[in-house]
């Protein structure tokens, strides 16, 4: 049986000044990220892996200090019985003044340095491992659908890092493009890939699988839910594949309705429920959405301050209309101001809590409808 770790896109010394994270909270997102890493090298080491395949984007070129590099080959020197290849991405491309290129590696990393494929052959075990690495921050030329592999007993995989266009997601930059089916060798067991930040597998003929495995933890709140790394075992013809969470640290984006409370206890209370639905370390954007009393509105700071126990890190944004903006408005000459003084009306003569409550919640989604947003279901919403 062959056993192989599969990682990409770690990203070691990331700024965070783009999601615009407090800086105290940057440097404990890039320690995480560091714990992350130094967890799966280990878990490599322990398991053991007949490989360790890190698919790009170990670290961002333009920001990495020496002492990521000395950290990185401190964890490398502490698993010398497992191989490390790294296939250069956008963010980390092996250039002339690269650390790759700079510094003295343990004998256990093979890193691949120009785009095209190169091949190395194993010696413990019947391996051939293929890779190519960028050369810049834009591959120089694209080896995809340049691979050939050979039928000659050994079991032939490959690490890369680029965008498979059948699977290219919403706003994400393609490198490297290529499609999975057209350029897939029929010799080819495994293709380790890196770039999409969320585990995926790319169905393809024969026995190859195409995996990504995505980033070791989500680096912002476009990246929510557990991340992790991969496990493959290849025993004959079986090719098995897990996803491994690599961290306990969960992003999450939630809307919350708070029409019909009455109490900023309430708020809080919603906010804090977000929380307990994750019991690792939860970092969460919350949208407050809603008519209100003015008298509700908390201050967003202290709001903060009163949920921020709960959570390593909390955004909250303040969506919410208040009563009296709703009664000024009903007084439009408007057809949204006709709705909104009849919903008002029948809101004031409900005698039955559970009629009100659906009122308040009509009138939301109808002032939301008119006016081209989305309004989410009471209950917080999910990742």
């Amino acid at each position: 049986m062959i056993r192989l770790i599969h990682t990409a896109d770690v990203h070691l010394d990331r700024c965070y000044s783009s999601a615009r994270f407090p800086s105290a909270f940057a440097n404990r997102r890039r320690q995480t990220l560091r714990d992350a890493f130094l967890a799966i090298v280990a878990r490599a080491g322990e398991w053991p892996a007949d490989a360790l395949l890190i698919a790009g984007d170990l670290f961002e070129y333009d920001r990495v200090s020496r002492d990521t590099i000395a950290l990185l080959r401190r964890a490398f020197e502490s698993v010398p019985h497992v191989p490390v290849f790294i296939a250069p991405g956008n963010h980390d491309p092996y250039l002339p003044d690269s650390p790759y290129a700079t510094h003295r590696w343990p004998k256990n990393v093979f890193i691949y340095q120009r785009p095209a494929w190169t091949s190395h052959a194993m010696d413990r075990v019947p391996i051939t491992v293929h890779g190519f690495g960028f050369d810049g921050p834009n591959v120089s030329t694209n080896p995809f659908g340049s691979l050939s592999v050979p039928n000659d007993g050994r079991l032939h995989i490959a690490v890369a890092h680029g965008s498979e266009m059948g699977s290219l997601p919403s706003g994400k930059t393609a490198y490297a493009p290529f499609d999975a089916v057209a350029t897939t060798p029929e010799a080819l067991r495994y293709l380790a890939l890196g770039h999409y930040h969320g585990a995926k597998r790319i169905p393809v003929m024969g026995a190859c699988c195409v995996q990504y495995c995505g980033s070791p933890v989500g680096h912002d709140f476009g990246e929510t839910g557990l991340h992790g790394f991969v496990e493959v075992e290849i025993d004959g013809d079986d090719t098995r594949v897990r996803e491994v969470p690599a961290s306990n640290t969960l992003f999450s984006v939630h809307d919350l309705d708070c029409g019909g409370m009455e109490s900023s206890q309430q708020i809080v209370e919603a906010v804090r429920a977000v929380a307990n639905s994750h019991t690792g370390n939860h970092i969460a954007r919350v949208t407050l959405r809603g008519a209100v009393p003015r008298e509700l509105r908390m201050d967003l700071h202290g709001l903060q301050d009163s949920v921020r126990d709960v959570f390593e890190y909390v955004e909250i944004i303040d969506r919410l209309e208040t009563e009296d903006d709703l009664a000024s408005l009903a007084a439009d000459q408007t057809s949204l101001g006709a709705f909104v003084a009849e919903m008002n009306t029948q809101i004031a003569d409900a005698t039955e809590e559970r009629r009100r409550a659906m009122l308040l919640r009509a009138r939301d989604l109808g002032v939301a409808a008119y006016r081209g947003r989305t309004t989410p279901l009471r209950a917080a919403g999910g990742e």
